[in-house]
């Protein structure tokens, strides 16, 4: 989700926060930055579904920016998952998992 790495909508690049200086795990729901490099997160973001302990910091590797998780919802997000994709669209570890209909976000909390 996000700025759909639309320049227009890009934000300042976002510095680096590791799982290993925020305590924050990639487990079910976590909401974490998209990135190519360290540093480099715009806008896009992800929601994991299960536990991802790949994607967290670790020896050598920068791993990914969680920054939340969804406190409730997930039966939505996991129907997004479900949404039909389109087949050759995306690059890297995305292709094949760009879902056809873009969904809009109408709003978003911070928990207390």
């Amino acid at each position: 989700g996000g700025i759909r790495r639309i320049a227009t909508r890009a934000l300042p690049r976002i510095a680096h926060e590791p799982t290993s200086e925020t305590g924050l795990r990639h487990v079910d729901g976590t909401i974490s930055m998209t990135r190519m490099e360290p540093g480099t997160a715009m806008g896009d973001f992800f929601i994991t579904i299960g536990a991802i302990p790949s994607m967290d910091a670790r020896s050598g590797e920068p791993g990914f920016a969680a920054f939340g998780r969804v406190v409730e919802g997930m039966d939505v997000v996991r129907r997004i998952l479900a949404a039909p994709t389109v087949a050759n669209a995306g690059r890297g570890a995305m292709r094949g998992q760009m879902i056809e209909a873009p969904v809009r976000i109408v709003s978003a909390r911070r928990a207390p």
